[in-house]
């Protein structure tokens, strides 16, 4: 087992350097600070991370709020969207109902008066089918 990358063997070595250079009498106060110390930077970092907790807290339930309104105003389009398509649909159907049919339908087409038949001429297969004789190039449009 390793402590900050430093195995057993080096902690010992280092603890009898500590020992050596420190000396017996000062070692128990200097482990006293050392515990002193290590107690006031968890406190630190316990009240850190409480602060961030609360932060995470709150920011979440702000989410939750928006996520809500969020929801609610989908809600609200949705229906305002449904209730727009029924009124274009209604509306659709009383313009059909309402106006007459602007083209033709098959019905009409033999309801519709006839051309006379001096206005047009009959169509010949000869007149439908350029020739090369007649010296006229047919048209192309």
């Amino acid at each position: 087992m390793e402590f900050l990358g430093i195995g057993y063997q080096e902690l010992i070595l280092v603890l009898v350097l500590l020992l050596v250079v420190v000396g017996p009498e000062r070692l128990p106060g200097m482990a006293y600070q050392l515990g002193k110390t290590v107690r006031t930077m968890q406190k630190y970092a316990r009240a850190v991370r409480d602060e961030f907790k609360d932060e995470f807290d709150y920011v979440e339930e702000q989410v939750k709020v928006v996520r809500g309104e969020i929801t609610d105003a989908r809600g609200a389009v949705q229906e305002q969207s449904r209730a727009f398509n029924a009124e274009m649909k209604a509306m659709n159907e009383s313009i059909k109902t309402d106006l007459p049919p602007l083209l033709p339908t098959e019905g009409a087409s033999a309801a519709a008066p006839s051309t006379p038949a001096s206005q047009s001429a009959p169509v010949t297969s000869a007149e439908s089918t350029p020739s090369s004789g007649s010296g006229k190039p047919p048209l192309v449009f």
